[in-house]
């Protein structure tokens, strides 16, 4: 059912998680790629205990280059369609498999994840991420839940329309500057609620990138 899809893991120093996902991944899906960016533990040693793909970059090149690795290696590979999912397991197979199912049938240019349990979170990052939700409604005049979301899945006909460039310091903004990209050419886009399970890792944006991401809301709208 999912042979034009290509699921993509980025990872870095994921080896206590990504056998876990994977093993909930292989029975589901055939085309999956790990992209390691450069992991200092065994994610990589893991990784080859199943049989997917598994990309290893030399130096950490951060999430926004192993997501560019991804969409190359889909593009080669002539995959229809690219899923990106996080390595920690803070998403389920199963909201994985609804969105794959909604971007085929319903011929999107790309389905989005959206957290459905932010009352979950901390009043910080809850009323954060709904800042920037207004935010970005105001600037883009789209309504996007959640334009960080690691979980999407993307039809790669439109690849050339979404060419992100977040590097570097903001190597993590890379799936809000897709977002972005998404709603400035116009995308048939459409999102779903989804499960999350926040793991031991995951901090959230602190102060600091939370003003980065804003400004470079207004730079991706403007430039």
């Amino acid at each position: 059912m999912y042979q034009d899809f290509l699921i993509v893991v980025p990872a870095y120093n994921e080896e206590k998680n990504i056998g876990k996902l994977l093993s909930k991944l292989v029975p589901k899906f055939k085309n999956i790629l790990v992209v390691d960016n450069n992991s200092q533990d065994k994610t990589v040693e893991e990784v080859k205990k199943f049989p997917v793909f598994c990309a290893k970059h030399k130096y950490n090149l951060g999430k926004s280059l192993s997501m560019k690795t991804g969409m190359n290696f889909a593009l080669i590979q002539k995959k229809k369609y690219i899923a990106y999912l996080d390595a920690d397991g803070q998403h389920k197979v199963q909201d994985l498999e609804k969105i794959c199912s909604l971007v085929k049938k319903k011929n999107y240019d790309a389905v989005l994840g959206y957290r459905k349990n932010l009352n979950n979170l901390n009043v910080k990052k809850k009323y954060g991420t709904r800042l920037l939700e207004f935010f970005f409604s105001f600037l883009y005049k789209r309504s996007i839940k959640d334009i960080q979301s690691g979980l999407r899945v993307i039809n790669t006909k439109i690849s050339k329309k979404i060419d992100w460039t977040s590097s570097g310091i903001t190597h993590y903004f890379a799936d809000a500057e897709i977002t972005c990209l998404l709603c400035l050419r116009k995308c048939k886009i459409d999102q779903v609620p989804i499960d999350t399970i926040t793991s031991e890792k995951y901090k959230g944006m602190n102060l600091l990138q939370g003003l980065l991401l804003l400004t470079m809301l207004l730079f991706w709208r403007f430039r």
